[in-house]
């Protein structure tokens, strides 16, 4: 397959539910539109695949095709059926199958979705979230659109939060947040790199993680009201957006203060539908935990996210709830199905 053609905003006309934007809203994301050419036999995608691109038919035909590779359907450019999305369901339902040379376009389901809202709600207008580098401002908020996050949060949220966020330039070694320091700013990686490390008395550092675009950090403090737990350390020259700790906790983190009781969360537990995720450290979780419940301390839960099943339900609990909230704030973002326990664990006697 080959890509790079530019689209026309107006092609966007002949497209649902691209007909519904704005014109301003199509030109802005017909710039963020990719034209692809697929030869005969090739797969847009296939069975299983994440939507997270909305893909359009220009021209040809594709056939949708079942588990076993049967064709179901046929889809030809120019039918009435050809005017929507393909397969736009996610998971993806069928897969889809080049029946000779293909031409289609595509477009980011979240930022198209988000775009869709807003014109629907407001007058905000997305080549407002621009700063710097167009390029760059395109990638890292798709990125950020297509965390479950973000998809969680209500529009008008996301388009406070885009505009209250200040733009910082940073240059390579510059320390953006500092282990002990208070939280001030949630960040976002907009273009360039970062290291986090954690030091430990009388260690050394230990390198934790390398951030690229799209990247968020500093929730941790904000949501605990702890100090910063790591350094983020800028790796090469680049440019950050940041939010403030009040506007943070108020147009993110409120909105996905999911709760659950514990009579609820006993129900679900027995019935198999969900799991206890203890993000204590092994000292407290030894001395009194819930009935099988996995136990991930929270400064381990980024390194150690595959032991945690993607598929279950997690109840995420601690002693207080503040740890757990940060645990489902960062288990959300990866597209977890994350609760806190309301009041944290209960004593031995109620538990």
């Amino acid at each position: 397959m080959s890509t790079g053609t530019a689209i026309d905003p107006a092609v966007f006309a002949n497209y649902v539910p691209l007909n519904a934007l704005r014109p301003e809203s199509r030109a802005d994301l017909a710039k963020k539109a990719v034209v692809t050419t697929g030869r005969s036999g090739d797969y847009l995608f296939k069975i299983g695949d994440s939507a997270t691109n909305a893909i359009f038919l220009i021209s040809g035909e594709l056939h949708l095709e079942d588990a076993s590779g049967k064709p179901i359907a046929r889809l030809r450019a120019g039918d009435p059926t050809a005017h929507h999305r393909v397969a736009h369901q996610s998971p993806r339902k069928v897969s889809a199958r080049c029946n000779g040379p293909v031409q289609y376009f595509t477009v980011d389901a979240g930022l198209l979705d988000v775009m869709l809202t807003w014109d629907q709600t407001g007058s905000f207008e997305v080549g407002e979230l621009q700063t710097g580098d167009s390029a760059s401002g395109d990638d890292w908020m798709a990125k950020l659109l297509q965390m479950r996050t973000f998809q969680m949060i209500p529009p008008s949220n996301l388009q406070a939060m885009f505009m209250r966020m200040q733009e910082v330039k940073v240059e390579p070694g510059q320390v953006v947040v500092k282990q002990g320091d208070d939280g001030d700013f949630f960040y976002v990686i907009m273009s360039g790199r970062c290291m986090v490390t954690r030091e430990q008395p009388n260690q050394k550092a230990v390198r934790l993680a390398e951030l690229e675009t799209g990247s968020c950090f500093g929730e941790e403090a904000l949501i605990s009201d702890a100090k910063r737990n790591a350094t983020v350390t800028a790796l090469t020259r680049g440019s950050l957006m940041r939010l403030s700790k009040d506007d943070f906790r108020k147009l993110l983190n409120e909105p996905l203060a999911r709760k659950i009781s514990l009579a609820e969360a006993q129900k679900l537990v027995a019935s198999g539908q969900a799991k206890y995720l203890d993000v204590r450290l092994p000292s407290e979780f030894q001395a009194h935990s819930l009935p099988d419940s996995l136990n991930l301390p929270l400064y381990m839960l980024r390194m150690k996210l595959t032991l945690v099943d993607p598929k279950t339900t997690w109840i995420v609990c601690c002693d207080t709830g503040r740890r757990s909230s940060v645990a489902v704030f960062i288990l959300t973002q990866k597209g977890y199905d994350a609760y806190v326990l309301d009041k944290g664990i209960p004593p031995p006697a109620a538990a």
